[in-house]
């Protein structure tokens, strides 16, 4: 008999956020996207260290997904990540071999050392790791609040650590910027400070009650941390100012699903398959 996992039990084992697992599973990384419960298999699982492995790595979340989701999809079929020999490189990701006589073939090893740091302080941002091609920060001219923004948007992927201090040069020019709140809360959240993201997103709200990007924010980190009642009231409100927010029905489906409430999970995950389509 074989042996499934749900997103929760996946998350416990490989040390990545619940959230994590879930979006690997709508990219098709792992699982059956779309598909509530989600039933993860010992191979989804080696995939999902590779994820964890190259996180750990430097390489931010978002560009291990969409970089992953790229090296998938020109596989052959019923080939896994899992199968693969992959590696961080030069601040990219790579298959050891494709590009050689060599087969891809053999099981995972990632051929550089996982870094093991404390967990930070509440309210304290941790230290990320940064790649070994990225640029370190340097003194820089005053700039827009806007220059600053952009700066951040163009920093997210390759060096999350000074992507955050732009956001944050950005809000000390212009505070009333919800979209600056939201994106340096979304970035908190990817380096593990869920209470410095919890604080950015409830500042967008301040500023915009009819943010429904900030309730889903604010959904993901309590459901993450397990408050499953705050995640449907958020995951709700998000909805009620965006019908059409998929990710929202998928979660809800999710959470509905671990309570018992199979109709409130099939009519979720319905929802969310339309808005997939």
């Amino acid at each position: 008999m074989w042996t499934s996992y749900s997103a929760r039990h996946a998350a416990q084992l490989i040390g990545l956020p619940e959230s994590a697992i879930r979006s690997c599973i709508r990219d098709g990384l792992v699982g059956t996207p779309g598909t509530v419960p989600a039933s993860l298999t010992f191979r989804d699982l080696s995939a999902l260290r590779t994820v964890k492995a190259l996180v750990d790595a430097g390489l931010p979340l978002p560009r291990v997904r969409r970089e992953l989701a790229r090296i998938q999809h020109g596989l052959p079929g019923g080939t896994s990540l899992a199968e693969l020999t992959v590696e961080a490189r030069g601040g990219q990701v790579h298959i050891r071999g494709a590009h050689g006589s060599e087969e891809l073939r053999g099981q995972l090893a990632l051929p550089f050392e996982l870094a093991v740091e404390p967990p930070a302080p509440a309210g304290e941002l941790r230290e990320l790791p940064r790649p070994p091609d990225a640029p370190v920060p340097i003194a820089v001219a005053p700039a827009t609040a806007d220059q600053w923004l952009s700066r951040a948007l163009q920093l997210e992927e390759r060096d999350p650590v000074a992507a955050i201090d732009a956001y944050r040069r950005s809000l000390r020019l212009r505070p009333e910027c919800s979209e600056a709140w939201i994106n340096l809360g979304r970035m908190f959240a990817e380096s593990g400070d869920p209470d410095a993201a919890n604080d950015c997103f409830r500042s967008a709200i301040d500023l915009d009650p009819a943010d429904a990007t900030a309730y889903y924010n604010l959904g993901v980190i309590a459901q993450d941390s397990g408050k499953e009642e705050d995640a449907i009231t958020s995951y709700r409100r998000a909805l009620e100012l965006d019908p059409r927010l998929a990710e929202a029905h998928y979660n809800l489906a999710t959470l509905f699903d671990q309570s018992g409430d199979s109709r409130a999970a099939i009519r979720h995950i319905n929802e969310y398959r339309k808005l997939t389509r």
